[in-house]
């Protein structure tokens, strides 16, 4: 009974769906806004969304021996249901994806994912000012390998190789037009030299022009965590020790002030009334 309603509302959101994902599709050109749907059925064949029209989806299947989509099929939208979909949202700063119609449906109606993207990358460039040039480029080769070892495990929809080409990376990363995007000679650059610099290291093997995932990968991930969580947990003591200092520091300050008070060297009613008689704007023009 449950699953009965939850298929009727997925079939239901795919419906209301499909005529903005085909519309807003690759093939309408714009590098900084459509989408791209991928799925897998149950024989691990692999296709993507190319029309939607009179409640008949077409589908084209990945020919591995050509390297592209081929063989248009037409199947109903509870055929499509049945399947294993990836609904990917490529924008001007990357791809936003989504493993099923109802957390697309979900997010498209609250914005909740790149609400979240929007921080994430607020805090990246936060992050990025307070870091030199050489630990941004660790991070970028970290989180390269973490794109990687995670396609490798999960093998989501839109991957269709265990090992990729550098295009499948910048894929990955800016989305399938990104050839159009002003900066995508960048994006290529960049991308080359951090995969080649991972095949140095052992954590890639490169064969022919694919990148392999080799369990080097993991130990490196796991090995930069631990230095992460270390540093971390230094600048955590360094923060509890300067509060502990001014707090001392404070005190020390208080107790003396106490004390001359008592000795009759310093009128303590006198200073609490000139401190309260200070306006803090005029000391801070003072300071200036």
């Amino acid at each position: 009974m449950f699953d009965s309603k939850m298929a009727d509302l997925r079939q239901g959101r795919w419906k209301k769906r499909l005529p903005l994902l085909v519309l807003k599709g690759a093939r309408s050109g714009n590098p900084y806004d459509y989408y791209e749907v991928h799925l897998v059925d149950v024989d691990r064949n692999r296709y993507q969304l190319v029309g939607y029209k009179h409640r008949t989806v077409t589908l084209a299947r990945w020919d591995y021996d050509v390297g592209r989509y081929l063989d248009e099929q037409r199947i109903s939208v509870a055929e499509l249901d049945a399947m294993q979909a990836e609904i990917i949202h490529h924008r001007s700063y990357g791809p936003v994806s989504f493993s099923g119609i109802l957390g697309f449906n979900f997010s498209y109606r609250t914005r909740f994912a790149y609400i979240k993207t929007l921080f994430s990358r607020g805090k990246g460039k936060l992050v990025s000012t307070f870091f030199a040039n050489k630990e941004l480029k660790s991070r970028d080769r970290i989180a390269l390998l973490n794109l990687l070892v995670n396609e490798y495990i999960q093998q989501r929809p839109s991957r269709l190789h265990a090992g990729v080409l550098i295009d499948e990376v910048i894929e990955m990363l800016y989305g399938k037009l990104w050839y159009k995007h002003i900066r995508n000679e960048e994006f290529r650059r960049k991308v080359r030299l951090l995969l080649k610099s991972l095949v140095i290291t052992g954590d890639l093997a490169q064969k022919d022009d694919r990148y392999y995932v080799q369990p080097q990968s993991v130990a490196t991930i796991v090995e930069f965590e631990k230095e992460e969580r270390r540093v971390k947990q230094q600048d955590k003591m360094q923060r509890n020790f300067v509060r502990l200092m001014i707090v001392i520091t404070a005190s020390t300050a208080l107790i003396t002030l106490a004390l001359l008070g008592l000795a009759g060297v310093v009128d303590l009613h006198k200073v609490w009334d000139t401190l309260s008689d200070l306006n803090p704007f005029s000391v801070l023009m003072k300071l200036i």
